[in-house]
């Protein structure tokens, strides 16, 4: 754990001492993602203003999902959702071979590789948002914060297994660059509460592919109004996990190198 940790120290030191090399770069990199990131909430304000609403869900309840939801991706993105975009470099570069020959496993070796320090800007707008959200509630008591931090982690869980679909999908599509929009428009589910879809809908998104618990089942806990069946999701989370694992790995045994 602790060599982890140590690798992982390294990276974020190198990486931070590029990214400040250029300044100015940086700033206005994170600058554009909060941006980016407030426009969803900025069109939820606007439908509330208008008179409609997430029915059963207040302004700042549905804030509060769309805070988490970014925040949850302000946290994996940085360190291992960029396998991604590392795989479909280096595979398509013909470079990734170099993995293979490091004294490490080969999807660890990835992550570390992977990690963008710019992608902390999500993280920043993900804790305005939730706090603004939350600043107009009631506080969370212990049990609500408790369930919401399992929760939350279960949010890892299902995002690391989604980088592992799509990283593992370009050992064999290398060409399929588009893989990032497919992910947004699968995880854009969950940023909406999930009692506005119809009942099946709102099962295969917590039961087959847990898009809900990205956002608003974490929100739901928190807010002390948890949805039955979330622990059945957070069971679901680790399926889903081991079948990313084990997908990447299938895929990874697949790959022919820059030879091939």
């Amino acid at each position: 754990m602790k060599s982890v940790l140590k690798c992982y120290a390294a990276i974020m030191k190198t990486k931070l001492a590029e990214r400040m090399a250029y300044r100015a770069d940086f700033f206005i990199s994170i600058l554009m993602m909060l941006i980016g990131d407030l426009m969803f909430p900025l069109v939820t304000l606007l439908l509330y203003s208008s008179g409609a609403s997430f029915p059963g869900w207040t302004l700042r309840e549905a804030i509060l999902i769309q805070g988490i939801f970014t925040l949850a991706k302000g946290v994996a993105f940085p360190f291992f959702f960029g396998i991604v975009s590392t795989t479909l470099y280096h595979v398509r570069e013909g470079s990734y071979d170099i993995f293979l020959l490091k004294p490490r496993s080969v999807l660890f070796i990835t992550m570390v590789s992977s990690f963008d320090i710019d992608d902390f800007g999500r993280l920043i707008s993900g804790g305005l948002l939730t706090g603004w959200a939350l600043s107009g509630m009631m506080v969370p008591g212990a049990g609500e914060w408790l369930q919401f931090g399992v929760l939350f982690l279960c949010s890892m869980i299902v995002l690391f297994a989604f980088s592992l679909f799509l990283s593992g999908m370009l050992f064999k599509w290398v060409g399929s660059s588009r893989v990032y929009e497919i992910f947004d428009s699968v995880s854009l589910f969950g940023m909406y509460p999930g009692s506005i879809f119809s009942k099946t809908f709102q099962n295969g998104l917590t039961y087959v592919i847990p898009i809900t618990m990205i956002g608003f089942l974490p929100a739901a806990a928190l807010l002390g109004r948890p949805v039955a069946g979330s622990w059945v999701a957070g069971g679901v989370c680790f399926l889903f996990l081991g079948a990313g694992l084990a997908f990447w790995h299938y895929m990874l045994r697949n790959y022919t190198s820059a030879g091939g």
